[in-house]
């Protein structure tokens, strides 16, 4: 294990010894029962789920310990059941607030339009953020409006690119793209001044710099541009199965 997870667990354990000791427990008169109200009087401390999730697998890891070693006669944790994460709903963005987004970069500057053909495929093809920066130049043609991705699970799609996005893509391979000419990323389409690929970070920056420029007061993400990509599909009319389909979804 890292070092960061040892450090978790071993402070995890420290917490729950102090809490046996307080309560009048030793490691060998544990049942279930007790392991569960300890994880209560955790969640009452206002701990995440995260957080206990990964506090059940230390215990449950160190009564397996002290069972294999004969400390304990039985294990008590092996009952002890992980609680399911809350996956948290993404931040709705409205298609006013999109356009206010795509309108923010100043594309007469060579930054500007760079980011704007970012945040136009993050919309408009409603792409992950990893599909988006592993598009190469040669993916681009005028003669094909579609891109080829090859999203998780090395699956592959066909995505349509609109044709206020093809333009924008043309005009900065042609320009600010087309005067980067050195690093090793010589056919990646999003690359930086040095050669460098853009960074994953440096796009989640630059969304929230637009978003405050554009007095939207959200957090938004990459995944929140995709997200609003299909929402507002299916808003006007297309058929989940089409959603799905660009989604690059198994389901």
């Amino acid at each position: 294990l890292s070092n960061n997870t040892v450090l978790a667990y071993k402070s995890d354990l420290k917490i729950f010894y102090k809490w046996l000791k307080a309560n009048h427990y030793t490691f060998s008169n544990v049942d279930r029962v007790v392991i569960n109200n300890y994880l209560a009087s955790r969640l009452d401390d206002g701990i995440s789920v995260s957080t206990i999730q990964r506090i059940i697998t230390c215990i449950k890891s160190f009564f397996s310990f002290l069972y294999e070693n004969k400390v304990v006669s039985q294990n008590p944790s092996q009952l002890i059941d992980n609680p399911k994460k809350r996956r948290r709903l993404p931040t709705v963005i409205s298609e006013a607030e999109v356009e206010k987004l795509l309108n923010a970069p100043d594309v007469k500057t060579s930054h500007g339009l760079r980011d704007k053909c970012i945040l136009e495929l993050l919309y408009s093809a409603g792409l992950r953020i990893s599909e988006l920066l592993n598009i190469k130049v040669s993916q681009i043609s005028k003669a094909k409006p579609f891109l080829k991705i090859k999203g998780k699970g090395d699956k592959e799609r066909l995505v349509p690119i609109g044709s206020p996005a093809m333009k924008l893509l043309l005009s900065y391979i042609d320009t600010y793209r087309g005067n980067i000419t050195i690093g090793n990323n010589q056919d990646m389409l999003f690359i930086k001044e040095d050669g460098k690929i853009v960074s994953r970070q440096a796009c989640w920056d630059m969304i929230q710099k637009y978003a405050s420029l554009s007095s939207i007061n959200k957090k938004i993400s990459p995944h929140n541009l995709r997200h609003a990509f299909a929402t507002h599909l299916l808003n006007n009319g297309a058929d989940l199965r089409t959603v799905q389909m660009l989604l690059g979804h198994a389901s």
